[in-house]
């Protein structure tokens, strides 16, 4: 994988996957300028209408396609096979195994519990089984094809009396916001909630979606855990929960994207959990499934999954 795109590798990218070179030098600046990665190069070209059209049968992998997978013990899922980043990694048993196993460790039969950014329902579902009749499970998530999903998995798993799902993205306060993805992407979970007034990535569209605060959601009370993957968004939603958090002092499961928060927070990683600290709250390193050490920083690498202990 190579950061900092050139003109060549645009070029040659034409060449060996759509069988031609670039129509113009209009068609390779927006490339150069707006991707990072020639794997972000080559996501881009195999999800164009042209290159589905030139190779039918590799293009047909990233046609939406539903199927639903059982995993272990017995919980169901509805994936998308098109979803190479999450649904593939679901079906064959390899996404996030270490905050898996970690929700199966914490999460009690008769708390009530929130999925925040809950996809397809990976998260929620384990948690709803682990909470059982007694419990309850809030998931919240904001894209259509995504919600679909896990709608249909809560049928699939008879969960209707504990799981509520909510088409809504969660931030600081109650209201719309603009929901930013790439159509046709290969991975389905990207979506990010745009800061007002910023130009569209390229090769991104946009929508709105509806946002509440927790703060102002009639949630089942005491909240004991809250996991949370919204793309950056994390200190938007913990702004609008002070309450919640001062009251029932959650246990929290979280993604630390160090990109993704100060695109749409506009905040270091370092600074959220300096602003967690300021909310009574720890941050630990998450491994093999357990709470590890105390740390002030994120962990080098980029994307890692923490845990912040009240």
């Amino acid at each position: 994988m190579s950061e900092g795109l050139t003109r060549e590798h645009v070029i040659w990218a034409y060449r060996i996957l759509l069988d031609r070179d670039p129509e113009s030098e209009e068609a390779i600046e927006p490339k150069v300028r707006g991707l990072r990665t020639t794997q972000e190069l080559r996501a881009d070209i195999v999800t164009s209408g042209e290159y589905q059209e030139k190779n039918r049968d590799f293009a047909q992998a990233n046609e939406r396609n539903l199927v639903i997978k059982e995993l272990e013990g017995g919980v169901r899922l509805v994936v998308d096979l098109a979803d190479h980043a999450i649904g593939l990694n679901i079906v064959r048993g390899r996404f996030e195994r270490n905050e898996l196993d970690f929700v199966q460790r914490t999460v009690r039969e008769g708390q009530h519990v929130l999925d925040i950014g809950a996809h397809v329902g990976l998260f929620a579902m384990h948690m709803a089984d682990r909470v059982g009749p007694a419990g309850t499970v809030h998931a919240f998530e904001p894209f259509e094809e995504n919600a679909e999903c896990l709608e249909m998995a809560v049928r699939e798993n008879r969960f209707e009396a504990r799981v509520t799902v909510e088409r809504q993205a969660v931030g600081r306060r109650s209201g719309t916001s603009s929901l930013v993805f790439a159509p046709g992407s290969l991975n389905s979970g990207g979506g990010f909630l745009a800061r007002e007034g910023a130009p569209l990535p390229y090769g991104h569209a946009s929508r709105v979606v509806a946002t509440i605060a927790l703060d102002e959601y009639p949630l089942r009370r005491p909240v004991a855990f809250i996991k949370i993957d919204v793309e950056g968004a994390e200190p938007l939603v913990f702004e609008g929960a002070h309450r919640l958090l001062s009251e029932d002092r959650p246990l929290i499961l979280s993604e630390l994207h160090p990109r993704q928060l100060a695109l749409v927070s506009d905040v270091s990683a370092r600074t959220f959990i300096e602003r967690m600290r300021g909310l009574g709250y720890r941050c630990h390193r998450l491994g093999a499934g357990v709470i590890g050490e105390e740390i002030d920083e994120p962990p080098a690498g980029g994307v890692t999954s923490v845990v912040f202990v009240p």
